[in-house]
C-alpha cells in the first residue's frame, strides 16, 4: 500500500514538473516577443568583431529566420545519423583578406536580402547573449559571421542601445 501511494505521489510530482516547464516556457515566448514602447528587433549578419564594437548588416526577417531553421534541420539531421561533423554548425566564416563591408558568397539569402544599411555601434556590457543552445553567455562568443537577432531600444535623445542579443546560426 505505502509503495502504490509512493509511485503515485512520484507520477504527480513529475506531472506537475513537466507542466511548470511547459508554462515556464510559453511564458518566456510571450515576453520575448512583447516589444515596448520605443523597442525594435533588427536581423543582423555580423561581418567584423573588435572587443565590444561591432560591424554588421542587417538583412530581413524571413531571411533570419530560413537560416535558422535551416541549422535546426542540419542539426537534427546530425543528431539523427550520430554524425562526427567538424563543422562550425553553419557558421559562415568571413576570409581574412575581405573587407568588413562585403558579404561573403555564402552569405544568409545573397545580397538582394540585405536591407543595405551597415550599422557600427558599441555592445553594452553586460548584454546578455542567448545561444543557439538556449544558454546565455556574454559579446565575447559573437564572431564574424554570425547571424543575430538583436533587441535595440530608442533612449530620448535618439540612440539606438543593444539590450539583447539571440544567437540565430
Amino acid at each position: 500500500m505505502k509503495k502504490k501511494v509512493t509511485i503515485v505521489v512520484v507520477i504527480v510530482l513529475v506531472i506537475v514538473l513537466i507542466a511548470a516547464c511547459v508554462m515556464w516556457r510559453i511564458g518566456g515566448v510571450e515576453t520575448e516577443s512583447a516589444l515596448g514602447d520605443h523597442q525594435k528587433y533588427v536581423y543582423a549578419y555580423v561581418s567584423l568583431i573588435e572587443g565590444n564594437e561591432v560591424t554588421y548588416m542587417e538583412v530581413d526577417e524571413s531571411v533570419a529566420k530560413a537560416a535558422e531553421e535551416r541549422v535546426k534541420e542540419k542539426a537534427k539531421a546530425e543528431d539523427g545519423a550520430g554524425s562526427d561533423s567538424t563543422e562550425q554548425s553553419g557558421q559562415m566564416q568571413m576570409p581574412p583578406d575581405m573587407d568588413s563591408t562585403e558579404m561573403p558568397q555564402g552569405a544568409p539569402g545573397g545580397m538582394s536580402d540585405m536591407t543595405g544599411e551597415t550599422v557600427t555601434t558599441m555592445i553594452p556590457v553586460g548584454v546578455t547573449v542567448h545561444t543557439t543552445s538556449d544558454t546565455t553567455t556574454t559579446f565575447s562568443r559573437l564572431a564574424s559571421g554570425d547571424l543575430l537577432k538583436i533587441l535595440v531600444e530608442t533612449d530620448s535623445d535618439g540612440n539606438e542601445i543593444i539590450e539583447e542579443i539571440w544567437m540565430l546560426q
